[in-house]
């Protein structure tokens, strides 16, 4: 049987050569793109999420401007078995009048009455880089908590009582895990339990952080521990200092 000519090998190495070349100046035009194109979603998802952090803001600075307090950070029973949470007490300032309308203030949020009304999703309640949005139970969940340090349980707050001034006070924060439900009066933590080192987050190592002037600020993982407890409390007295 006649062996296969040298040149007919040759062409085909050529054609595999050329191949192997092609993939690699495939990959070499695909990475650039793909690294832009992801860039581009990470920093669509941190406007979209500082974004919703002001609204808050402004909710919760329309609500005080109506009420001259903050709203509290849980509503307890007579019992004082937590009932609402204080981002129930904002949706009429996150044009969500019809939702808060829906809720039967006297019974608990996880009542079989109010379970429609807190089955629904508040887009301003959401993080875009979390794809988590409903709880086991059916729940929306809320990409963001409250500082219990100043949206108090069964107790109001206002603006004046923050004598370390509002630009230094923590309000809310968003959390990378452990996400709770919207309407859950249990969605309030001490700053110091979701951020710093060993704490997940959204965004590569830094949390955005809602400022009770209603700034956002984006703060990294490894801030110092004195200063965020100073961030944390309304009236401690501490210097906060850079950050």
């Amino acid at each position: 049987m006649e062996s296969k000519r040298p040149e007919t090998r040759s062409r085909r190495s050529l054609g595999l050569l050329l191949s192997v070349l092609g993939s690699l100046i495939l990959v070499g035009v695909g990475l650039p793109i793909y690294h832009e194109a992801r860039f581009r979603f990470q920093d669509r998802s941190r406007s979209l999420t500082k974004n919703n952090m002001k609204q808050i803001g402004l909710a919760l600075h329309n609500y005080h401007e109506t009420y001259q307090t903050l709203p509290r950070g849980k509503i307890l029973s007579e019992s004082g078995r937590p009932e609402h949470c204080w981002q129930t007490l904002i949706l009429p300032f996150l044009d969500q009048q019809f939702l808060f309308r829906q809720i039967d203030f006297t019974t608990p949020w996880d009542a079989s009455a109010n379970q429609e009304a807190f089955q629904q999703e508040v887009p301003v309640y959401l993080n875009p880089k979390s794809k988590s949005k409903t709880s086991p139970d059916g729940y929306a969940l809320s990409h963001f908590v409250g500082n219990k340090l100043v949206l108090k349980s069964g107790t109001d707050i206002s603006f004046k009582e923050m004598h370390d001034g509002t630009s230094n006070t923590i309000m809310a924060m968003e959390i990378g895990e452990h996400f709770k439900p919207w309407g859950d009066p249990t969605s309030l933590t001490e700053p110091v339990n979701v951020i710093g080192p060993d704490k997940k987050t959204l965004s590569e190592g830094r949390s955005f952080i809602l400022m009770g002037d209603g700034r956002v600020r984006f703060i990294n993982k490894n801030i110092a521990p004195a200063i965020l407890k100073a961030l944390s409390t309304p009236a401690g007295g501490e210097e906060v200092g850079e950050y």
